[in-house]
C-alpha cells in the first residue's frame, strides 16, 4: 500500500466564474501553479475548496477534470467526501478511473449532525477503504464532520487502506500526540495545515495540506527543515502568524483568492453573494506577502 508523498500538499480552490460556473482556464492556471512546486495535489478534497457549492454534475465533472489537468506530474489526492457511502464509493470509482493516486474522505457527523462514535467511525472507513479502488485519506475537520478522539483516530489508521490523516485541528497536543502514534509508528501519514507546519515537521510529521499561495510559504519551511537551516525555517514560518489568520473574518477562501491575485494569479471571485476581500485589506496582504518574499517577480524568477 503507497502512501502520500511528505511535503506540502496543495489544496486546489474552484474557480468560480461570474455566472456561477466553473472556470475551467483557470482551474488549469491553478493546478499548473501546484504542480510545479507542491509534492501532491488535492482536487476538490478539501472544504477551503468549496465544492459544496457545486451540484452532483458539476461535482463529478470537475472532479474528473482537475484530476486529468495533473496529468501525473506529482500525485492527486482526489475528494470523495460524503456521509453516503455509496456516494464516497461512486467519487472514488471516478476519480480512479480518471488517475487519482488516494482519495480524501471527510470524517462524517452522523445524519442527525451528531458526532459520530469510535465503532461508527470504523465500520464507516472500513467499508470505505473496501470499496474504493484507491488508498483513503481520513480528513478531520471538526467545523464540518466528527472530532474523534486520538484514539479513534489512531483505531481508523490501523485500517487496511488508510494511508494519511489531513488535520485541520490545529490543536498542538493532539498534534504531537498523533504524529508519534501515526507517522512515527508507520501506520500512516500524518498532515496538518499552515500554522503549526513547523511544528509538525520537526516532530516528525509529513507535512501539511494547504491553498496556493501559502504552499509556497509551506515549501520554504520544509526545505529548509530538510536542510537543517532551522533559522531559514522559523523565518519562513513566521509570515504565517500574519498570513492568513489576521483577515480570518472573510474565510480562508477569499483570502487566498486575493493573495493569488496580487501574484498575478486570477482564480476567479467566490460564488455569490459571499463577500471578498475589500480593497483596503487586499492592500495589506499584498504589502504583507511582498515582506515575506511572494511578489509576481519572484514568482517569473522561480521559472
Amino acid at each position: 500500500m503507497s502512501f502520500p508523498p511528505r511535503g506540502v500538499i496543495g489544496a486546489c480552490l474552484t474557480p468560480f466564474a461570474p455566472d456561477g460556473g466553473v472556470d475551467g482556464d483557470a482551474l488549469r492556471q491553478e493546478i499548473d501553479f501546484m504542480a510545479g512546486h507542491c509534492v501532491a495535489v488535492s482536487v476538490l478534497g478539501a472544504e477551503v475548496s468549496e465544492y459544496r457549492m457545486l451540484d452532483e454534475a458539476a461535482r463529478r465533472h470537475w472532479l474528473r477534470h482537475g484530476v486529468e489537468l495533473v496529468g501525473g506530474r506529482v500525485p492527486v489526492v482526489a475528494g470523495a467526501s460524503s456521509p453516503r457511502l455509496d456516494e464516497v464509493a461512486e467519487l472514488a470509482e471516478l476519480a480512479a478511473s480518471a488517475g487519482a493516486d488516494f482519495v480524501q474522505v471527510l470524517i462524517p457527523r452522523r445524519p442527525s449532525g451528531d458526532q459520530a462514535g469510535t465503532a461508527e467511525l470504523v465500520a464507516y472507513y472500513g467499508e470505505v477503504s473496501e470499496r474504493s479502488p484507491v488508498p483513503v485519506v481520513a480528513y478531520h475537520n471538526p467545523t464540518y464532520g466528527s472530532d474523534p478522539t486520538p484514539d479513534t483516530m489512531v483505531r481508523l489508521c490501523e485500517l487496511d487502506g488508510v494511508v494519511g490523516v489531513k488535520e485541520s485541528s490545529r490543536d498542538m497536543s493532539r498534534i504531537g500526540r498523533l504524529i508519534a502514534e501515526i507517522d512515527a509508528a508507520g501506520l500512516a501519514r500524518y498532515y496538518t495545515t499552515m500554522q503549526p507546519l513547523l511544528a509538525t515537521v520537526l516532530q516528525g510529521g509529513s507535512g501539511a495540506m494547504m491553498p496556493a499561495p501559502a504552499t509556497l510559504l509551506g515549501e520554504r519551511v520544509v526545505r529548509a527543515v530538510e536542510a537543517g537551516d532551522l533559522a531559514a525555517a522559523t523565518a519562513a514560518q513566521e509570515a504565517f502568524s500574519r498570513f492568513p489568520s489576521r483577515w480570518r473574518s472573510y474565510g480562508l477562501p477569499p483570502v487566498m483568492r486575493c493573495a493569488m491575485a496580487y501574484l498575478g494569479l486570477d482564480v476567479g471571485p467566490g460564488p455569490a453573494p459571499y463577500v471578498e476581500v475589500g480593497e483596503p485589506d487586499a492592500a495589506e496582504i499584498a504589502v504583507t506577502l511582498a515582506a515575506a518574499g511572494l511578489t509576481r517577480d519572484s514568482l517569473v524568477a522561480r521559472t
